[in-house]
């Protein structure tokens, strides 16, 4: 009866009951993913502009221009509200997709079943970010600071010359990102999980977890890394170019599509498949890093909150 008990606790938890302790673990991995999402930022602008730079040389550059301030100050605080949205969207979102389409729970999905239920669930997240990515990558392209580090004011700019659908330049390839990797990390997790369960003594529930959440991160990253590459360059030419308004169109989206393949078929003639991995190693770790906190820490929040 005590089964039945736990049964019936379990079915009475709301749907929205996974949000605390889901958030409560996005925030934790945000505050922790910190330095690492600064080093990368400071990469991928530096990438960006042709400068190949260590990482030592890149953050003393960043201390000369902004101070220690700058490390907490320099559009931060919107990379770790936009990071910890993707994150609490995708873990409360997955499970109830998993639900509606397979009719069962995701511990007893396959690998395919997890996969696709996991790129559904990532495009309200793709969709709602772009703008974001959008005035990111103007931003960094602001060399006049016109913009004066203010991303309201990009979005602003490219609604009166671009219109609404010059926020969506490079739609594809932030859609591609965001679908692959959640899927690539949801279809292989409890597989890596269950690895790390060979290795690691039983009692290590967390160990195994954190391993099992980092292979699955690094793996996600293996296929996201390419549409992150394409979609800035994609981003950054079209930003740097005379501004030009096009109106919605089912033509307009399949030209975004066809461009997408075409930057990277340009990338791949120019500097070879590796061009299309170029920053993989960090991009690696910081993928890895995040999936191995998010994998420990929502079972631990969730644990903690008594929530199943």
């Amino acid at each position: 009866s005590n089964q039945l008990l736990e049964a019936m606790a379990a079915q009475k938890q709301s749907i929205w009951a996974t949000l605390p302790p889901i958030t409560a673990g996005a925030l934790a991995t945000a505050t922790a993913m910190y330095p690492v999402d600064v080093v990368r930022a400071l990469k991928m602008s530096a990438a960006s502009e042709g400068k190949a730079a260590g990482t030592m040389t890149l953050l003393k550059d960043f201390h000369a221009r902004h101070g220690m301030i700058g490390f907490v100050s320099q559009g931060v605080i919107p990379e770790m509200v936009r990071a910890t949205y993707m994150r609490v969207l995708k873990f409360f979102l997955f499970p109830i997709t998993h639900r509606a389409f397979f009719g069962k729970e995701t511990t007893q999905g396959t690998v395919a079943s997890k996969a696709i239920a996991a790129a559904a669930a990532s495009i309200p997240e793709g969709f709602t970010i772009q703008p974001i990515e959008v005035s990111k990558i103007a931003l960094q392209l602001d060399k006049e600071n016109k913009y004066k580090n203010n991303a309201s004011a990009v979005i602003r700019d490219i609604m009166k010359n671009r219109g609404w659908t010059g926020l969506f330049i490079g739609y594809t390839g932030i859609q591609y990102r965001q679908t692959s990797w959640t899927a690539a990390y949801f279809a292989t997790l409890d597989s890596f999980s269950g690895l790390a369960k060979q290795v690691v003594p039983g009692d290590w529930k967390m160990t195994q977890n954190l391993l099992g959440g980092f292979a699955a991160g690094m793996f996600g990253a293996i296929f996201n890394t390419p549409g992150d590459v394409i979609r800035s360059s994609q981003q950054k030419q079209i930003l740097a170019s005379p501004p030009v308004r096009h109106a919605f169109s089912v033509g307009h989206c399949a030209n975004g599509v066809s461009a997408f393949f075409a930057m990277g078929a340009k990338i791949a003639a120019e500097k070879g498949i590796g061009g299309l991995y170029s920053g993989f190693g960090f991009k690696a770790l910081h993928l890895g890093g995040s999936g191995a906190l998010l994998a420990m820490l929502i079972p631990f929040f969730k644990n903690m909150m008594g929530v199943n």
